[in-house]
């Protein structure tokens, strides 16, 4: 099982940072490491740090982390993502997975002259992956399509390094599995409570022949008693007119995942502290405060490790933990050590 942290934005907010961008970085990456995780996703905005200059940083002052580096196509071609995996394998000794991403937010990809549509952005997506893919393998790319040219382009790579990198890919919308089922070696979901998660996403997923590695993106606020973790859960994310405004803007929101998320949000909004699940660990707070963008898990050590397991033994192999803090590293360590008992050796 893979464990990755979110790395912090150079600008938040919601947040007063006291330390520099540089010194939280190197504190979250460090205890990730020391904690035994297997590294962090680096996101990509268009008004954020570059995150492959965040990746070769921490790549400097770690010894084992890895970079999940969030790509944009409209941003970043296929060489230069490939370029940059080479430069780390050969810096570091090291590869760097990629989660490609196509874009949720309209009005920011027109800020950069991108006006495709929901599917042909995922139409890009593919292509993009399959361009990245043959490069990292070695190969000599020869490639005429829609959205790249290629003309016997190779680079000069590390095979035994870059051979380990991996491709993830978001598969909540259906043009979103398709990509996927094609390209990935991991497709990650933000995930509905289990049985819901289990019959509308991952069954649907390999019905369609889906055979590589499955990943979730999810919070998780868990303490030795649950009532101080959904004390810290409230606290951390209250609830506001704004944050609840927001949530109806994204029931609108071309990304299926986030208006999923946020149509439920509202749905389950009854004021009560969990969420009607059978878990009752599955929250949608924080994503209703508008400071997170996924859903939580919140409770005991024994109950979030419980509910966690039920997707591990579902086949959940990569977990992307949002929104973590450092206090938060140990007890979600203790945790997916509880739910690897009931769903992974």
């Amino acid at each position: 099982m893979d464990i990755y942290c979110v790395l912090p934005e150079a600008v938040g907010e919601f947040e007063d940072f006291r330390d520099s961008y540089r010194k939280r970085l190197t504190d979250m990456a460090l205890t990730a490491e020391r904690a035994g995780w297997s590294g962090g996703l680096i996101p990509t905005f268009l008004h954020e740090v570059d995150p492959f200059m965040v990746s070769s940083y921490l790549g400097a002052v770690t010894e084992r982390f890895i970079p999940l580096i969030a790509v944009q196509p409209a941003c970043t071609p296929p060489h230069a993502a490939a370029a940059c995996a080479s430069a780390y394998a050969m810096m570091y000794d090291r590869p760097v997975h990629f989660n490609l991403v196509a874009g949720a937010r309209d009005d920011e990809m027109r800020r950069v002259g991108d006006h495709l549509t929901h599917d042909e952005r995922y139409d890009r997506l593919h292509e993009y992956g399959r361009v990245l893919r043959g490069l990292l393998n070695g190969e000599t790319v020869t490639h005429q399509g829609t959205y790249y040219t290629y003309d016997k382009f190779a680079l000069a790579p590390r095979p035994e390094v870059l051979e380990q990198c991996k491709i993830f890919v978001a598969g909540s919308s259906t043009a979103g599995r398709q990509v996927a089922q094609r390209i990935a070696d991991v497709v990650v979901t933000h995930p509905k409570p289990f049985l819901d998660w289990r019959e509308n996403v991952l069954r649907p997923l390999l019905a369609g022949g889906y055979e590589g590695e499955i990943g979730i993106r999810i919070g998780m606020i868990c303490r030795e008693n649950g009532e101080e973790a959904w004390e810290i859960a409230r606290r951390r994310f209250p609830e506001s007119w704004i944050g609840r405004q927001e949530t109806l803007l994204k029931t609108r929101s071309q990304s299926v995942w986030s208006r999923d998320l946020a149509r439920m949000a509202i749905s389950q909004d009854t004021g009560l502290p969990t969420e009607p699940d059978s878990s009752g660990v599955y929250w949608l707070g924080a994503f209703r405060s508008g400071r997170a963008s996924a859903p939580f898990l919140v409770g005991s050590y024994a109950e979030v490790g419980n509910a966690l397991g039920e997707f591990l033994a579902a086949g959940v192999s990569h977990v992307v933990f949002a929104a973590a803090e450092l206090e938060d590293f140990g007890p979600i360590t203790r945790a997916v050590r509880m739910g690897r008992g009931i769903g992974q050796p």
